[in-house]
This record gives structure tokens, sequence and C-alpha cells, in this order.
């Protein structure tokens, strides 16, 4: 049998050296870091260009609010949907903040059968009562009470399936949204 030689490859492998030049590593952090700079500047420069150019136009917020005639003393509300018509406790809830009362719950109610739009009174005054029914005009049989200081709630708006047959619907419709 005739052997075989095998020549090997006398060629060493380089190792890749990862670690690249640190004046290369340097000089892209310093154009890194320039340029950023640069755009940095272009942003001040341009916003104070507009502001100088456009001093009365420039607006961050603006909140167009109506005040109340007159303001009820600490009335607080939560207007809840017995409907199911989506939106519908939102847009009671804005007008009772227009007319200024403090809404502080807007949901559902506990089941969305309700026929009829209920005021529920949930603390022992009914000036309170009669101060929010004479904005709402409800009709005296749909006013209830069932005290339960536990919801630190004065009244409980529950919107029934009546709810545009009320005489403030055309108001509640008329009222954007600006809450």
């Amino acid at each position: 049998m005739a052997e075989r030689t095998v020549k090997r490859s006398t060629y060493k492998r380089k190792k890749k050296n990862n670690v690249q030049n640190p004046d290369i590593q340097k000089w892209f952090l310093n154009l890194a870091i320039f340029s950023l700079s640069v755009v940095i500047v272009g942003f001040i420069f341009s916003m104070g260009k507009r502001l100088v150019q456009n001093p009365g136009k420039v607006v961050l917020s603006q909140v167009n609010e109506v005040i109340p005639e007159s303001v009820p003393d600490g009335i607080v509300i939560e207007v809840l949907n017995g409907c199911g018509t989506p939106g519908l406790a939102q847009k009671f809830t804005n007008y009772l903040r227009s007319e200024g009362f403090d809404v502080i719950y807007t949901g559902n109610a506990d089941h969305l059968n309700y026929a009829n739009t209920l005021l529920i009174e949930r603390v022992d005054n009914s000036d309170k009562t009669d101060e929010v029914n004479e904005v709402l005009t409800l009709n005296p049989e749909r006013i209830n009470v069932n005290h339960d200081p536990s919801l630190h709630v004065d009244l409980t708006l529950i919107l029934g399936k009546d709810y545009n047959r009320l005489p403030v619907y055309d108001k509640v419709l008329a009222l954007r949204e600006i809450y």
C-alpha cells in the first residue's frame, strides 16, 4: 500500500481584532457629538426665529370654560347610564359640570334596563336635590330617597330609556364637549 502524505497548511489563522484603532474610534465619537450639536443648535435657532417672527401666535394651550352664573355650593353627583346608549352619561356629565355641579363619577348603572330616568338622594339634604332638579326639570315622581353616605356623593342620576324625552335633553346635546 502506498502511503499518502497529507500536507498540512502552514497558514496561521489571524484572529479578528474586535478592538479597532483607538484613534478611529475617537474620530467617529467626535463626529457623532459634532453632528448632534449641530442638530440641537438648529432646533434652538428655529424655535427662537419662530418666537421672534410670530410672538402673538404662540398659544401653548387654550381652555374654553363655560362659567355658570351661580355656582352651586358643593353638590357632588354621580351620573350612571341605565339604558346602554354609548356616551350618554358623559354627555349629561358635561352638561351638569357646565352648570357648576361636581360630577365625580360617570359610568354604567347596575343594569341597563331602566325605563325611566331617576334622581336618587344619597344624603339627607333635600335642598341639594331641589337645586339639581331645577336644572334637570325631572318629574317629582322620578326623585327617590335612598340615603347611602358610603358612596360619598349627594345625588345619583341614573339615565333611563326616556332620556331623549327629558326637557333638558336639547340643552345637553347643544353643549360642546369641553371637559
